[in-house]
């Protein structure tokens, strides 16, 4: 079993016992708990303890089988020397990742008449079948399943040029990466699949929650290239133009790539089925109906209010779903803006001695001062908010290449003497 599954397992119930009471007085704090004093607290792993209050706690369940996860990967390449000058080459890169970390609900809310988000807890299977034997104690029953699968499929162009001081690259990658989504860490009660079963108001199979990857870490980039270009200027015949022209060289990298995958979320629970962690935003949120084919803003790309702001997706191409039902949006269904960034190095050194130089160097990364948007608000807020549909961050620098992150141009000037 992964050990990172077992994070603060040692510090939950029934090894040890954590009791939250309000203040009954200071002579007996313990006064509202049943049995009084549960301290010291020992814990028998023939009788283990559970807290009686509060109400229909979450509870996090973990298989004793629980896989660990695996990658398969396998590539093809065919390289070819075209001219003295001129190398090109195209390479298939593929892997399958299997028994991922994700979860599963167990003791999810059944919806039907006169199902509200106040009694959630009162609809849950477990409830349902014996309220007796559970006493109202146990809420969400979330099960770490091993189950999640990944694969990525991508060709990778490269080609590079060289003459003389002049040397040109560039490469192209066409990629997919699909699968489910998966937890990055250890698990929070109340997460699961919208369409696992257990469910009886929707459709049961979780290959509809499968999508193109998203998340900063692990998302699927359908397109990215990039170009290098660096040049170095000759020695010169002319005293003056060697001193001043000679040995400049000249670093030039451009890369450009299509935005990640975002998914669209309700922003309440509108199934009514207690799956609604974090404001239903990760892993797995409940989604929306998407009414138009067009989702772009009329406005799309134009400034809005307050500042920064600017308007991206339609609010009214999307609706709630009705309560007790599931959007038919998929996860990812929707792409995040693209980036692009060019940066650019002049140096050029001067020889003092045959094991002395001196250096001169300036560097400026995000050459034209350009803004790239990150995604636009989809998540944690209501479909019908106002800041619904619009972007008013830049991209970060979670997993982006660029020395900019997301600020402006920098520029930087270096003086160097080796010796």
């Amino acid at each position: 079993m992964r050990m990172d599954v077992n994070v603060n397992t040692s510090t939950d119930a029934p090894f040890r016992q954590t009791i939250i009471t309000p203040p009954v007085g200071l002579d007996n704090p313990y006064a509202t708990i049943p049995g009084g004093n549960p301290f010291p607290y020992f814990f028998d792993s023939k009788k283990p303890a559970y807290p009686q209050l509060p109400k229909f706690q979450g509870l996090i369940v973990i298989p004793s089988n629980l896989q660990t996860p695996q990658q398969y990967s396998w590539n093809l390449g065919i390289q070819r020397q075209m001219t003295p000058n001129l190398f090109a080459s195209a390479t298939y890169i593929g892997s399958h990742l299997i028994h991922l970390i994700s979860a599963v609900e167990l003791n999810a809310a059944q919806f039907g008449p006169g199902a509200t988000a106040q009694n959630v807890d009162f609809r849950r299977r477990l409830q349902l079948q014996n309220p007796a034997a559970t006493q109202s104690l146990i809420g969400s029953l979330t099960q770490m399943d091993d189950g999640g699968t990944q694969g990525y499929n991508g060709l990778l162009l490269n080609s590079t040029w060289r003459k003389g001081s002049v040397n040109l690259s560039g490469n192209y990658t066409w990629s997919h990466c699909t699968g489910l989504s998966v937890i990055g860490g250890p698990l929070n009660t109340g997460v699961g699949y919208p369409h696992e079963a257990g469910q009886n108001n929707g459709p049961v199979d979780r290959k509809l929650d499968y999508s193109d990857c998203t998340g900063n870490a692990v998302a699927d980039v359908r397109h990215l290239a990039n170009v290098t270009f660096v040049a170095t200027t000759p020695k010169f015949s002319s005293t003056w133009k060697r001193r001043l022209g000679s040995a400049w060289t000249f670093s030039t990298i451009y890369t450009v790539r299509t935005g990640i995958p975002i998914t669209v979320a309700t922003g309440s629970d509108r199934a009514l089925n207690g799956l609604f962690i974090a404001a239903g935003a990760y892993p797995y949120p409940q989604r929306p109906n998407q009414i138009l084919a067009d989702t772009a803003s009329p406005s799309k790309g134009l400034s809005c209010s307050p500042a920064p702001c600017v308007n991206d997706l339609n609010p009214a191409a999307f609706a709630q779903p009705a309560l007790g039902t599931y959007g038919n949006m998929a996860m990812g269904a929707l792409k995040g803006p693209g980036f692009w960034e060019w940066d650019q190095t002049v140096s050029r050194q001067f020889k003092i001695t045959e094991t002395q130089r001196f250096e001169v160097r300036a560097e400026a990364f995000n050459v034209t001062n350009s803004i790239r948007f990150a995604a636009p608000i989809t998540a944690n807020l209501n479909i019908s908010s106002g800041s619904f549909g619009r972007i008013t961050t830049s991209q970060s620098t979670t997993g982006s290449t660029s020395p900019t992150g997301n600020g402006g141009r920098i520029m930087q000037f270096a003086l160097k003497y080796v010796f």
